[in-house]
């Protein structure tokens, strides 16, 4: 009988643990656009679809590490939308035959976390201009 009891406490002390990390999950999803920008007329880099890698910060032996979280290709007008994590910090790079560039939102670099709604701007260097 007390063992029934202990089994149910176990199961349901598991089950309010997964619950509570699937809500701070949802919590800090934010959706931001990531604009790929060429760096000479500043303008947005229109009907070159840009292949962009997010990859989020995580931890190493020696040095912090950047998993790959996805990789985005941007539409027509030169964006794209993204859903991640707010808690997280990213590194969003893009690289390819029309050029290179990159961006970081890490404690490093900003002392700002990304918001809902942000736009993040990458200048992007093309082959021809370097």
């Amino acid at each position: 009988m007390q063992l029934n009891i202990l089994r149910i406490r176990i199961l349901f002390c598991v089950i309010m643990i997964l619950s509570c990390n699937k809500n701070t999950n949802l919590e800090n999803k934010i959706t931001i656009k990531v604009n790929s920008i060429d760096s000479d007329s500043k303008q947005l880099r229109v009907n070159t679809f840009d292949v962009i890698e997010v990859r989020a910060e995580g931890f190493g032996y020696l040095m912090k590490t950047y998993e790959k979280v996805g990789e985005y290709t941007t539409d027509s007008s030169g964006s794209v939308k993204i859903e991640i994590d707010g808690s997280k910090q990213y590194r969003f790079m893009i690289s390819g035959p029309n050029g290179y560039g990159s961006a970081n939102f890490t404690e490093a670099f900003t002392k700002e976390k990304l918001k809902d709604g942000q736009e993040v701007n990458i200048e992007v260097i093309t082959h021809e201009n370097r």
